[in-house]
C-alpha cells in the first residue's frame, strides 16, 4: 500500500514563508529490512519547537537537515506521537506507538535500530547531524503509567520538561554557581515553567527561582506557582542585588543587556537557551558587564547524563518527571486543537507573532490531514 505524505515546510531566510507541500510518496510493499512506516498522529507547537528552527539556521545544531525536503525550504522538527502502519522490523510490529522527534508530515520513513523493550532509534543516514537523543523514540506501551488519554499533555510538556530536567541537572551539577537566585526569562513559556517548577520544589533551600515576564503575563504565571517571584521586563531594575544565575529563555539581547547592567558582576553565570523573542537576538554581547553570556546546549548536558556509569534511560526518567507537572498543568493550560492545513498554518503563524496567550498550548492533530 502506498502512502502520500503531506509536510509543512518553511523558509529559514523567513521563517513567515510556509506552508503544506506534497510529501514523498512511501511503498509499505516494499521496505528494506528495518524499516516502518510512521502515521504521525498529534505533534505539540511550543516556543521549542521555533528554537530548533533558529538553531537549525544558524547551524548551532543541525535541526533542519534531520528531516530533508527541496531548498529553499526545510521542515522543522516537533515532538509527539506517531503510530507504525508498515514495518519490516521484526521486533517492531504495526500498530506500535512511537512518542520522538517528527517532522510535521503525515507520514514518515523510519530505519529502526537499537531496539529494547523501552525505546528504538531512526537511524536514517540524514539524522545523524543530530545528537542520539533526538533519533530515539519511547514505545509508549512499554512505558509505565502510560495511557492515551494523556497524548496532548505529554506531547506539549514532555519535550520541554526534557530541557527543564536538562538545565536542573546542569546548575545542580555546578553547584548553583554559588549564587543565591536563578533568574529566568520568558518566564511563562513551558520550559521556563517546567525549570521554575522543579526548582521551586526540589532546591528551595538552594535557591530562589525569579521569573520575567511581561506585564500582560504576569498574573497567569504568578497563579502556576512555578516561582518564589515573578516580575515584569520593566520591573527588572527590582532583580534582588544578590548574587545570580541568569538563563535566558528568550533570547532577546536587549533585555539581557538590562538584566547585566543592573546586576553586573553579581552574575556567576548567563546561558542562552532559546529564543522566544525569536526577532531580538541579534546584538553583540561582548561589551556588557559581568560575565559574557554563553550558549548553554541541552545536547551538551544529555552527552553528561549518558556516561559510563551515570548512563540511564533519559527519555524515560524525562517522562516520569513530566507526570506531576502535567497532572498541575492541567489545571492552568488550556489545549487548543488544530485539525488541517490551513488552521495549522495560522496557527504557527500567530505563535511567531506572539498572539498566542501564555495559557494557550497548540496541538496539531495530523491524522486528520490524512483523511
Amino acid at each position: 500500500m502506498n502512502y502520500k505524505s503531506r509536510d509543512f515546510v518553511f523558509n529559514p531566510s523567513d521563517f513567515r514563508d510556509a506552508k503544506f507541500i506534497d510529501g514523498a510518496t512511501l511503498d509499505g510493499d516494499q521496505l528494506e529490512k528495518g524499516d516502518v512506516i510512521i502515521a504521525v498522529d498529534r505533534l505539540a507547537l511550543t516556543a521549542n519547537t521555533i528554537s530548533y528552527g533558529i538553531a537549525g539556521k544558524t547551524g548551532l545544531i543541525r535541526y533542519l537537515d534531520s528531516f530533508p525536503t527541496s531548498a529553499p525550504y526545510a521542515r522543522m522538527p516537533f515532538w509527539g506521537f506517531g503510530d507504525i502502519i508498515a514495518s519490516a522490523h521484526d521486533d517492531l510490529p504495526v500498530g506500535e506507538r512511537l512518542y520522538g522527534f517528527y517532522p510535521l508530515s503525515t507520514f514518515v520513513l523510519a530505519k529502526m535500530d537499537k531496539v529494547t523493550a523501552m525505546k528504538c532509534a531512526d537511524m536514517s543516514p540524514a539524522r545523524d547531524t543530530i545528537p542520539e537523543f533526538y533519533r530515539e523514540y519511547a514505545r509508549s506501551f512499554a512505558e509505565p503509567g502510560y495511557h492515551p488519554d494523556f497524548d496532548d499533555m505529554q506531547s506539549l510538556l514532555r519535550p520541554v520538561i526534557s530541557t527543564s530536567f536538562l538545565l536542573e541537572h546542569y546548575i545542580t551539577r555546578h553547584d548553583f554557581y554559588g549564587a543565591r537566585n536563578i533568574v529566568i526569562t520568558s518566564a511563562s513559556c513551558k520550559t521556563a515553567l517546567g525549570f521554575g517548577h522543579f526548582l521551586t520544589q526540589e532546591h528551595k533551600d538552594k535557591c530562589r527561582a525569579i521569573g520575567l515576564t511581561s506585564a500582560r503575563n504576569k498574573a497567569f504565571v504568578e497563579m502556576t506557582g512555578c516561582y518564589d517571584e515573578v516580575l515584569t521586563y520593566d520591573e527588572i531594575d527590582q532583580l534582588p542585588l544578590d548574587s545570580s544565575v541568569v538563563f535566558d529563555m528568550a533570547g532577546n539581547a536587549q533585555l539581557r543587556a538590562a538584566i547585566h547592567h543592573h546586576l553586573g558582576d553579581l552574575i556567576a553565570y548567563t546561558g542562552t537557551v532559546g529564543a522566544t523573542h525569536w526577532e531580538e537576538g541579534a546584538r553583540d554581547d561582548a561589551d556588557l558587564p559581568g560575565p559574557r553570556p554563553v550558549f548553554w546546549s541541552g545536547p551538551d548536558e544529555i552527552a553528561v547524563l549518558s556516561k559510563g556509569d551515570n548512563s540511564k534511560n533519559i527519555l524515560t526518567e524525562i517522562g516520569g518527571r513530566t507526570v506531576g507537572l502535567m497532572m498541575e498543568a492541567a489545571n492552568w493550560l488550556k489545549v487548543k486543537k488544530f485539525d488541517n492545513e490551513d488552521a495549522i498554518n495560522a496557527a504557527y503563524l500567530d505563535t511567531l507573532d506572539g498572539k498566542m496567550s501564555a495559557e494557550e498550548a497548540v496541538i496539531f492533530d495530523i491524522k486528520q490531514l490524512a483523511k
